[in-house]
Formats: C-alpha cells, sequence, structure tokens
C-alpha cells in the first residue's frame, strides 16, 4: 500500500470528519494550528534530512517520488496531517470539557 493512502484514509479523512462537524470552533482556532504545523515542520524536517539515509530510509516502492530536502513529500505531509490532528483534536477536546466546568 501506497504511503499517501495511508495518509488520506487515517489522517485526511478523520480530519474532514472533525472540520465538518466544528467548523466554527476550528475556524477561531485557525492560528493556532498554523503555528503547530510551524513549530512541527522547524523541529521534524532538520532531524528527518540527518537522519534519513542515515539512520532509517523509505522504501522507493510505497512513495510516489517526489522529494523537498531529499524528504518524500509523503512524510512531509505527514508531518502536517499529524500536527492537525493533533491540535484539531485538542481544540474540540477544549471547547468540550471548557463548556462543561
Amino acid at each position: 500500500m501506497k504511503y499517501a493512502w495511508l495518509l488520506l484514509f487515517f489522517g485526511v479523512a478523520p480530519l474532514g470528519i472533525m472540520w465538518l462537524l466544528a467548523p466554527q470552533i476550528l475556524k477561531r482556532y485557525r492560528g493556532t494550528l498554523v503555528i503547530i504545523i510551524i513549530l512541527i515542520f522547524m523541529i521534524s524536517v532538520p532531524w528527518e534530512m540527518i537522519a534519513i539515509n542515515h539512520i532509517w530510509y523509505y522504501s522507493p516502492g510505497i512513495l510516489l517520488g517526489p522529494t523537498i530536502f531529499n524528504l518524500p513529500v509523503e512524510e512531509l505531509a505527514f508531518y502536517a496531517i499529524d500536527g492537525l490532528l493533533v491540535g484539531t483534536i485538542a481544540i474540540l477536546l477544549g471547547e468540550r470539557y471548557h463548556e462543561r466546568h
């Protein structure tokens, strides 16, 4: 299975569902989500650039092919999608908890 399909199924699909269910809440926090993504890239991209092909590698058979900074685009997408998933879940849980107390 291609890495991109995993990202779509387990990342983009849940994000789409959460964003459809609570667009007004998430719109208020879009700046927070952008900051989360920026911070993740600032930490992850340099580490990944050092580690790839030295500590681990990606099988070419599961990748689409394009790279940025010698990193597969799927890996960069993973960082963004994962950050958005965690940030979205935290925001929605925070809003729900805040309303109760």
